[in-house]
């Protein structure tokens, strides 16, 4: 993306593209506004490296796939994290590979249950987010700090309780699949030929364990991506607070320089501004309306000075 420059303005953006059929052919468009509504990507602890055998739950179902198509074996299955697509990644192995233990690490005594009650589901309502927006700093920190409960590092509670159950049934059985090896970290992972080694440590007595596994799962969740990263020469002219976060309007814009009178806006990547519904569905619709909003608005304005 190209800033444009009208009679020391910035008005125009030359956006180009390429078309993944013919990587050869690039279009490229000028437009007086874009939107960047890049979503997320899959996080990862420092370090950590994917491979054949050590996954992120992003490529989940396709590598399970994989492998049991395949046909090789899977004794053990390590799953770090502690939220729902931990949950999930270790009911899943569980299920696809009736033969493996399936061990589940993370730093907390037990799973989270998502807080879905109804007055604490209202923080993702469209005035929470007015609320939000016009908070200061530490209130919106706080804000966050009572409903991250909502979203982040929980899990359904149906989902806890069937692996419950599942733990239960196969105590009984005396046949121990599912371990839940809480109140630990994974210090290190090595990946050899055959297996991946984890180690594990329980955090009380910081005793480890080398766990010889087959595959390793990273169920660490997601970042917003780089806004930066996809503005190109721009990125240099969008103002930015005294934590290096963008600065961005109610209406999504982002804030940028003066002599840019063309518009940036964010559709996501906004939570230290708008709140925890930033990286949701639930108001997607509604900040697509106040961005249409803001650009017809700014449009006017336009057009009438022009006319003036």
């Amino acid at each position: 993306m190209r800033p444009v420059t009208e009679d020391g303005e910035i008005r125009h953006f030359d956006v180009t593209t390429r078309d993944p059929r013919d990587p050869g052919h690039l279009t490229v468009r000028r437009t007086r506004s874009v939107c960047v509504a890049t979503g997320l990507e899959p996080h990862l602890p420092p370090g950590a490296l994917l491979s054949q055998r050590v996954w992120h739950t992003s490529e989940l179902l396709p590598r399970v796939d994989e492998v049991q198509r395949s046909g090789v074996p899977v004794r053990r299955a390590v799953v770090l994290g502690a939220g729902q697509s931990a949950a999930e990644a270790v009911d899943y192995l569980h299920r696809s590979f009736p033969e493996a233990e399936i061990c589940s690490v993370f730093a907390k005594y037990g799973y989270t249950p998502a807080d879905d009650s109804p007055f604490a589901n209202k923080i993702f309502d469209p005035e929470a987010v007015d609320l939000y927006y016009g908070a200061p700093r530490e209130v919106k920190q706080s804000l966050y700090d009572y409903h991250r409960s909502t979203n982040y590092s929980v899990v359904d509670m149906e989902v806890i309780e069937s692996l419950s159950r599942a733990m239960y049934q196969e105590k009984v059985q005396g046949r121990e699949r599912l371990r839940m090896m809480n109140v630990s970290r994974i210090r290190d992972v090595a990946v050899g030929a055959d297996d991946v080694r984890v180690t594990v440590e329980f955090l009380p007595t910081r005793k480890r364990e080398v766990l010889a596994s087959d595959l390793l799962v990273y169920a660490t969740g997601y970042q917003p991506q780089g806004i930066g990263d996809n503005l190109g020469e721009m990125g240099k002219l969008c103002l930015r607070d005294d934590e290096d976060a963008l600065k961005v309007g109610r209406d999504h814009r982002v804030a940028t320089a003066p002599n840019v009178t063309a518009g940036i806006y964010l559709q996501g990547g906004t939570e230290h501004t708008h709140g925890l519904t930033s990286t949701l569905l639930s108001t997607t619709a509604v900040r697509a309306g106040e961005i249409r909003a803001s650009l017809l608005a700014r449009r006017a304005t336009d057009l009438t000075q022009t006319a003036g």
